[in-house]
């Protein structure tokens, strides 16, 4: 999988689980904690939390790497301040993304997790981090994006 891969798929898991959070209905808190998958940690968000200042970003403080499984770390931030740099950095990065669309196919394009309806599509961001979790963890060479109404995927070889 390309680097610009692993930081899209990335951002995509990191910004989907705070999709998640505000549809359940259950919470108003800020998203503190992220699930990655192992693999995912140790090739792309434990570089971005050790690297704040290369990044655009001031380091980071505080930030703890849970194991949380033997497939999955937890990444808790300790405040919204903290997590807000990791936030800045992946819209910066999903900025990049977007302009990149077309033009270098090493970047997936950007998921469509509304799938035609109003609000997002919960079932197909669960389908989407799925898949995505499934690449990273070396189960499958393809990723399927949400892109369209009707749960259409757009499959993402690498």
């Amino acid at each position: 999988m390309s680097k610009p891969a692993q930081f899209s798929f990335a951002a995509d898991l990191y910004m989907l689980q705070a999709i998640l959070k505000s549809e359940d209905g259950k919470s108003k808190d800020w998203q503190l904690e992220y699930l990655f998958p192992w693999s995912c940690y140790r090739q792309i968000i434990e570089w971005i939390l050790n690297n704040g200042t290369q990044i655009g970003v001031s380091e980071f403080e505080g930030v703890e790497a849970i194991h949380e499984s033997a497939t999955h770390v937890k990444i808790v931030f300790p405040n919204e301040r903290e997590q807000d740099k990791m936030h800045k950095f992946f819209e910066m990065f999903n900025f990049k993304r977007k302009q990149a669309q077309g033009v270098d196919r090493s970047f997936p394009p950007m998921p469509d997790i509304y799938q035609g309806g109003p609000k997002p599509n919960v079932d197909a961001i669960k389908r989407y981090i799925y898949s995505i979790e499934n690449a990273f963890d070396g189960g499958s060479q393809v990723v399927e994006i949400p892109s369209g109404a009707n749960w259409k995927f757009h499959k993402f070889e690498f």
